[in-house]
């Protein structure tokens, strides 16, 4: 209707017969050409934007993309990494407890200072029960003060003794099912394929 109105100039006329044949008309030509159409036939005659839009579409431009700085872009690549890092520790915590712990007593390194504290707890225990049992002995043995001390003494190394085969005893049941667990492991396609050939030569 508006291509085809005489009311129009004959530039906007034409603009219009253009804008018909297309998918999309741009909003703001399309209402200063309604516009120019009411104010040339009449504010009664003419016809209502939302007139000349019935049974069309809008659409509307998709927002822009923000693009994040290089900043942004490397901190949140280095949390992905830690949460892949975290997830992947959770997933294998149980496969690689033991091997941690072994590897942890064969370092002697305690990681915690809960750990620190409960070995340092033991040890002086052990030994002043040892000492205690010595001495009571050597008051046993001999009333001598030097004999008692002695015994003492001989309480303490046979504590450090044990403490030592404790701890060579928690250190091999923890690396007793690493081994296993490697003896036990097929070998590759390949290393099979190889010990035929040699089984054949």
């Amino acid at each position: 209707a508006l291509s085809s109105h005489c009311c129009l100039m004959k530039d906007l006329r034409a603009e219009a017969t253009q804008l018909l044949a297309k998918p999309e008309v741009p909003w703001s030509r399309l209402r200063a050409i309604t516009l120019d159409f009411r104010q040339s036939a009449g504010s009664t005659d003419g016809l209502l934007l939302h007139e000349v839009c019935h049974g069309s579409k809008l659409v509307m431009k998709p927002p822009q993309r923000r693009e994040k700085s290089k900043e942004l872009q490397d901190r949140l690549t280095k949390l992905q990494e830690q949460v892949d890092q975290a997830s992947y520790n959770k997933m294998v915590s149980d496969v690689t407890k033991q091997e941690r712990a072994a590897a942890a007593l064969r370092s002697g390194a305690l990681q915690t200072y809960k750990q620190q504290i409960s070995f340092g707890l033991h040890v002086i225990v052990m030994m002043g029960t040892f000492y205690a049992v010595g001495h009571i002995a050597g008051t046993a043995l001999s009333p001598r003060t030097a004999v008692r001390a002695a015994c003492g003494m001989c309480g303490l190394v046979f504590a450090m003794l044990v403490e030592t085969v404790l701890l060579m005893i928690e250190t091999s049941r923890f690396e007793g099912p690493k081994d296993r667990r490697q003896q036990e492991t097929p070998l590759p396609s390949s290393d099979r394929s190889m010990s035929h050939s040699k089984k054949a030569q």
